[in-house]
C-alpha cells in the first residue's frame, strides 16, 4: 500500500508539471488599458482573469461549484463611460511604464512642477513632462513620419487637468524631437513644458494638477513611411496618478 501511495503521488506531480509547461502567459490589454493580470493559454485556449472582465462591466458570482457571469452589476447592463475631448481609444499606462504600439516604445519618465520663472511665459507656473521614446521598428524613422503632431494628422501632445482642461505646450520643445531621425533601437529623450493660463498662482496650480498625458497619433501612415502600427489606434494615454 505504501508503495502504491508513493507511485500515485509521483504521477500527480508529473501531471502538475505537464500542466505548468502547457500554460503560457500573455500581457492583456482591455479597452487600451493594461490589465494587472495576464491572460493564460492552456491546451491552445486562452483564459482571461475575472478582474479583466470587470473592466468591461462583467461581474462574477460563485455559488457552490458554479460561476455565474453577468454584464453589469446585479444583471443590469453596463454603462459606457461618457465621451468627451479626452475620451480616445488608446494604450493606457502609468508613469515609468513602457507602452508599445508596434513602432514606438514610449515611457513618461517623470512629471515635475515648474516655477513661474522656469516656463517660457513670464510669471506663469507649469509642468515638465520627460519622455523616453524608443524606435521599435526595423528602420530609421521619426515622430514626424509616423503620425505625431498636428501637421502629421494627429494632434499636439496634451497635458490634461482634473477638470478636463488642457495646458498650453511650448511648441519649440516638441519641434526638434518631432523631426529627429531615430535609428532602429535608438532612443529619443526630451522634455516638454506646459504652462497654466497667465495669472495662475503657484497655489492654484498645485490645487489643479494634471491627471493625464495624451499622445494622439494618426495611425494611417503613408506608404513612404515603410512602417506600420500593430494596433488600430496607436495613441497613448498616461495616467499620471499611478507610477510603475
Amino acid at each position: 500500500m505504501k508503495g502504491s501511495g508513493f507511485k500515485g503521488a509521483g504521477i500527480f506531480a508529473l501531471a502538475l508539471g505537464s500542466v505548468a509547461l502547457a500554460a503560457v502567459n500573455y500581457s492583456l490589454v482591455v479597452n487600451g488599458q493594461v490589465a494587472a493580470r495576464p491572460a493564460v493559454v492552456m491546451n491552445g485556449e486562452p483564459y482571461v482573469p475575472l478582474s479583466a472582465l470587470k473592466l468591461l462591466g462583467v461581474t462574477g458570482t460563485v455559488k457552490g461549484n458554479t460561476l455565474t457571469l453577468a454584464l453589469g452589476s446585479a444583471g443590469t447592463p453596463a454603462q459606457s463611460a461618457a465621451g468627451g475631448a479626452n475620451q480616445i481609444t488608446a494604450l493606457e499606462g502609468c508613469i515609468n511604464q513602457t507602452l508599445f504600439n508596434g513602432i514606438w516604445r514610449v515611457k513618461v519618465v517623470s512629471l515635475d512642477p515648474l516655477n513661474s520663472s522656469d516656463t517660457w511665459s513670464p510669471d506663469t507656473p507649469g509642468w515638465a513632462v520627460k519622455l523616453e521614446v524608443r524606435n521599435g521598428a526595423q528602420k530609421t524613422t521619426s515622430l514626424m513620419n509616423t503620425g505625431f503632431g498636428a501637421s502629421s494628422g494627429g494632434s499636439q501632445p496634451a497635458l490634461v487637468l482634473a477638470d478636463g482642461s488642457t495646458l498650453a505646450m511650448n511648441d519649440s520643445d516638441f519641434l526638434t524631437p518631432w523631426s529627429r531621425a531615430v535609428l532602429q533601437g535608438g532612443v529619443n529623450t526630451f522634455t516638454l513644458r506646459f504652462a497654466y493660463p497667465r495669472g495662475t498662482t503657484e497655489a492654484q496650480a498645485q490645487a489643479l494638477k494634471p491627471t493625464k498625458f495624451i499622445l494622439q497619433i494618426n495611425g494611417k501612415l503613408p506608404a513612404y513611411a515603410e512602417v506600420k502600427y500593430s494596433i488600430p489606434d496607436p495613441s497613448l494615454r498616461i495616467n499620471l496618478s499611478c507610477k510603475k
